[in-house]
């Protein structure tokens, strides 16, 4: 008996390792079978003569999905987008089953080309009707509109509300931009464009667009809408990927980012508060993604400020960059800028708000420095903390069902008889590979870790439109992902942080609180986030908050800044559960948040002074730079020239512009000296200068290195200069001073490295002209009587 019992014990010791261990090595998500969850959707596509690359370009962008409550039972209900299927509306029963109620919704549409889809009440009955994008090749254009029944039936009646717009549509979405209390909508339309158009036919085009090719704004006039377009200041041409809402500026107005494809520009349309709106796109941030597709807007790194990220295409590993990478053409980079465009770049864009100045937002790409730069042929970024540790995690659905940019298919059948009965063939020779979503994990450093394998992401697919949900109310989100060819997926949360989770009852005309912010303060976190449906590509959220608090048990605070400016705050919140705030309950904030930044400087403008770069273009030689280093920008050293016992400065000029020389006044004005060998020296590229007393006779001497890229290397235009002064502000040149190192440099120092009482300088090298990534040569030059050797 006492054996059995001691077998038992180990037994049972055994048993609980085996499930502690299993639980501690249990994946992040999991991925449910459709047999399991009753969600076999599949976006199958059905190529032929007729409609395949060759004929439809745009074929492989995917459907959407969108997910909410539309029998208000407090389970989160899923709607697919099909291209050339029937869309599918799945009903949530519980426990992550589903079951298709597509036929006797009356939801799935006709033969149109469906894209993007969006839950929104529309109609303000509480219930949430499903407004579908509509685009493709031919066919019926026009977008629709399902209202909701309350039996779970809908009625097409897009064309009774005025918003049946008729443009290649790839996605809409609901906001209030004009602050009257009812949710307006924007249409985002991608017009079908050759591949191949030139930059002169997008910058035509945004002079001359037509009505069925702009992205279109709507407004809501209460039982219809109106389009106001052209009003609103937002008639424009653009190939339209995604329409993001976020105050991006702090104002309480809701601005729109938009999106665009190809050579035509981003657009960031600063909401101005008078029903109008402004692009300052070029103002707020230094470059965009050039082939821009999905963005989310999300505060990020928790600091109450809206970040964004921008996905394009990028590959990761080698093989697949090289064999789809687009071709390297400065000259069409450049023509880009000079048409008016901004700059744009082939990766993802991940712009962290700076703070406000004024009434603009100011935005850095840190997307290299996160981590999350190269994500392959992405589509659909979402920002949600995965993990409910109580930062903002990134999923990136991801995958092109053809390589439609593959270089060597593409160079081969250049060679090859094409005619209308071939096109089939062609397209099924075309490389096809499967790659996995990402996923990366938050480190709440402004760096993120690639986690798609451990997480349980990894499986190999055509995504496109993605989103977030807590499908089985435990507090966590789920994922879901529209495919091509291959059924969506629904990834169930196996998160055990803790959470808490926000539901906003707005007004008539507005029931979820559209655009509203909530402020979640616990022990160790402040979050932020604003409720807003449509993320990432052709897809929306449900209209609630889910907030992770990893281990934190004390909420301090929870607070909700409703759309039109009134507040609400409640303390002490119980953690794992949900709050629902009521605008009938909430007080008028009186204490506008400030937009400015605490100015520590004032602009005293006392030098008119311009740099004039010279024109040269590096990368006709190299053509693979990552920038130009011929504009590197002058040099500028400070210091009292003439022993006045007041600071002066001087500036380096680019090749051809003589080196500027400004002398303080005791007015504090300053104005600029010529010396004798200005104008000769001009010739040289300035770099960078010091002052400092070289040939100890207690002034300040100057030395400049010389650099720059559009020289020959080893060329004498390179060799650095040392000026001495003569006490009074007088500088001599001695081209004897300084041995003859031909180096394109960058930078110097001085420190008396041998200890004899003089200075000694370490010039570095920058560039081999015309040879990178070849490193250049840097000098330690040690001074023996101001000769430096």
């Amino acid at each position: 008996m006492k054996n059995l019992n001691l077998l038992s014990i180990l037994l049972f010791a055994f048993i609980a390792f085996v499930s502690c261990d299993n639980s501690a090595n249990q994946n992040q998500f999991t991925l449910l079978s459709s047999n399991d969850t009753g969600v076999d959707f599949i976006n199958q596509l059905y190529e032929d003569n007729e409609i395949n690359y060759f004929t439809y370009p745009y074929i492989y962008m995917g459907g959407g999905v969108s997910v909410g409550d539309i029998n208000n039972d407090d389970l989160d209900d899923i709607f697919f987008t099909g291209n050339m299927t029937k869309n599918r509306l799945y009903l949530n029963k519980g426990n992550l089953k589903f079951e298709d109620i597509t036929d006797s919704s009356g939801s799935g549409g006709d033969d149109r080309w469906y894209t993007g889809s969006t839950m929104i009440d529309i109609n303000n009955d509480g219930l949430l009707d499903i407004y579908v994008s509509v685009a493709g090749l031919d066919g019926i254009k026009n977008n629709e509109l399902y209202i909701n029944n309350g039996d779970n039936t809908f009625t097409e009646s897009a064309k009774d509300y005025g918003i049946d717009d008729i443009g290649n549509s790839v996605q809409a979405t609901f906001f209030d931009y004009d602050k009257d209390g009812d949710l307006d909508l924007y249409v985002a339309n991608y017009p079908i464009t050759p591949f191949d158009a030139p930059r002169s036919y997008y910058f035509y085009k945004m002079q001359n667009t037509d009505d069925y090719e702009t992205d279109n704004l709507y407004r809501n006039d209460g039982s219809s809408f109106t389009r106001v377009t052209e009003e609103a200041g937002l008639r424009t041409y653009g190939l339209t990927l995604s329409a993001t809402i976020g105050d991006l500026n702090n104002d309480s107005y809701p601005d729109i980012y938009i999106s665009n494809d190809f050579s035509s520009p981003d657009f960031m349309y600063m909401n101005n508060g008078d029903g109008t709106f402004s692009d300052v796109v070029k103002e707020t941030t230094n470059q965009t993604s050039f082939y821009g597709m999905g963005v989310d807007i999300a505060d990020f790194n928790n600091d109450s400020y809206l970040d964004y990220i921008q996905v394009d295409m990028d590959a990761k590993d080698n093989r697949r960059s090289k064999a789809n990478m687009a071709s390297m053409n400065p000259d069409l980079f450049w023509s880009t800028v000079n048409y008016g465009f901004h700059y744009q770049y082939m990766h993802n864009t991940l712009q962290l708000n700076r703070r406000i100045q004024g009434d603009k937002p100011f935005f850095s790409n840190i997307s290299r420095l996160s981590g999350i730069s190269s994500t392959d042929w992405s589509w659909g970024p979402l920002l949600a903390d995965l993990d409910n540790d109580g930062w903002k995690d990134l999923f990136i659905s991801n995958g092109i069902r053809r390589e439609i940019n593959h270089r060597d298919f593409f160079n081969d059948i250049k060679l090859r008889p094409m005619s209308s009965d071939s096109l089939l063939y062609y397209t099924e020779q075309m490389p096809s590979e499967a790659i996995a979503n990402f996923t990366f994990q938050n480190n709440s450093d402004l760096t993120f870790t690639d986690v798609t394998e451990s997480w349980g992401l990894d499986q190999k697919n055509f995504s496109n439109g993605a989103t977030y949900a807590d499908l089985d109310n435990d507090g966590d989100l789920e994922l879901i992902v529209n495919n091509i060819d291959q059924e969506a997926q629904i990834y169930k949360n196996n998160s055990t942080n803790n959470y808490l989770r926000v539901n906003l009852k707005g007004d008539k005309e507005n029931t979820f609180g559209i655009d509203s912010r909530v402020y979640v303060e616990t022990e160790n976190t402040s979050q932020m986030q604003e409720l807003t449906m449509t993320r990432g590509f052709q897809s929306s959220v449900s209209p609630y908050l889910n907030f992770g608090l990893g281990n934190d048990e004390i909420i301090k605070s929870v607070k909700v800044v409703w759309s039109n400016g009134d507040s609400q705050e409640l303390n002490n919140i119980k953690i794992n559960s949900t709050v629902e705030f009521d605008i009938s309950n909430s007080e008028s904030n009186t204490e506008l948040e400030s937009n400015e930044s605490n100015l520590y400087f004032e602009n005293v403008e006392v030098v008119k002074h311009k740099h004039n770069e010279n024109e040269h273009n590096d990368y006709i030689k190299e053509v693979l730079l990552p920038h130009e280093n011929s504009r590197l920008g002058p040099g500028i050293a400070i210091g009292d020239i003439n022993g006045d016992k007041l600071e002066d400065f001087i500036v380096g000029g680019a090749k051809d512009q003589p080196t500027a020389f400004y002398i303080q006044k005791s007015d504090g004005s300053f104005y600029n000296k010529s010396f004798s060998f200005s104008k000769e020296h001009a010739k040289y590229e300035d770099m960078d200068m010091i002052l400092e007393d070289f040939d100890n006779d207690g002034d300040k001497d100057l030395y400049i290195v010389s650099g720059g890229n559009e020289f020959e290397p080893n060329t004498p235009i390179l060799k650095d200069r040392l000026y001495t002064n003569d006490g009074k502000g007088s500088f001599n040149f001695d081209d004897s001073l300084l041995p003859d190192n031909f180096s394109s440099g960058m930078r110097v120092s001085a420190e008396d490295y041998d200890k004899d009482g003089d200075l000694d300088l370490f010039v570095g090298g920058r560039v081999v002209p015309g040879s990178y990534p070849l490193p250049a040569d840097s000098f330690l030059l040690e001074n023996i009587q101001t000769v430096m050797e």
